[in-house]
């Protein structure tokens, strides 16, 4: 019966065992061990919702939302939770969404750019990691910026920089999850076309659940103010 009592429990409807909740890396085993079936189906969830591409940015809102509670252990009903993240602000979310795909694409345009002249002149290799750091760090502000787009009513400028700051003040965390995105990457290419399935089926959950979990202590201490200096 041990299956099956994963199966029910792992579904979002039983928090695991009692007492204090794990934190760090220990948490995110917690909500992956109790909650990976909610997982799946968020990640389903955000695939379909995504399809229009104009929705992506509040699709991954979405999925902010669910990931927050499930690590924050707060009551969470999947379908009215996700709806309400997915419409909440959807403008607002969309413009967030093109501006960061603009600064993304540009960067990354830049870099690559660059990169292809570094073999005749290696002063180009200078601009190309420039570029490349600004793509990190934009790609690692998105950890901060979407939570801040759910649970604070900040305007979008005020979101974009406290996420630029935030991606710095949490850089080990940020760092690690950007390098899960790598592995991440690495395997659904070295797998292809097989992984397309594993990606479909929870992989965006557990790369957003990591990425959630790097940036939500730093939005508690320096945003939200819910936890003492010498938390973490």
């Amino acid at each position: 019966m041990g299956w099956y009592q994963a199966l029910y429990e792992g579904d979002g409807r039983g928090e695991g065992p009692s007492g204090p909740r794990p934190r760090g890396l220990r948490l995110l085993g917690h909500v992956l061990r109790w909650h990976w079936w909610t997982l799946v189906k968020a990640n389903i969830l955000f695939c379909l919702f995504s399809l229009p591409i104009i929705t992506i940015p509040a699709a991954l809102k979405a999925l902010t939302r669910v990931c927050v509670l499930l690590l924050r252990g707060e009551p969470m009903d999947l379908w009215p939770d996700w709806w309400s993240g997915f419409r909440g602000g959807f403008l607002r979310t969309t413009a967030a969404g093109a501006l960061a795909a603009l600064a993304l694409s540009a960067a990354g345009y830049g870099a690559a750019f660059y990169g292809r002249g570094m073999a005749e002149n290696g002063l180009l290799a200078a601009p190309a990691l420039v570029l490349a750091a600004a793509m990190a760090a934009a790609v690692m502000a998105l950890f901060s910026l979407f939570p801040l787009l759910e649970f604070s009513e900040l305007g979008l400028r005020e979101a974009a920089r406290s996420a630029l700051l935030l991606a710095l003040v949490r850089l080990p965390q940020n760092l690690a999850v950007l390098a899960l995105l790598a592995a991440l990457a690495l395997a659904y290419l070295l797998a292809f076309p097989y992984s397309t399935f594993a990606l479909a089926a929870i992989g965006v959950s557990l790369f957003w659940l990591a990425a959630c979990l790097a940036a939500w202590p730093g939005l508690e201490r320096y945003v939200f103010h819910l936890t003492e200096d010498g938390d973490s």
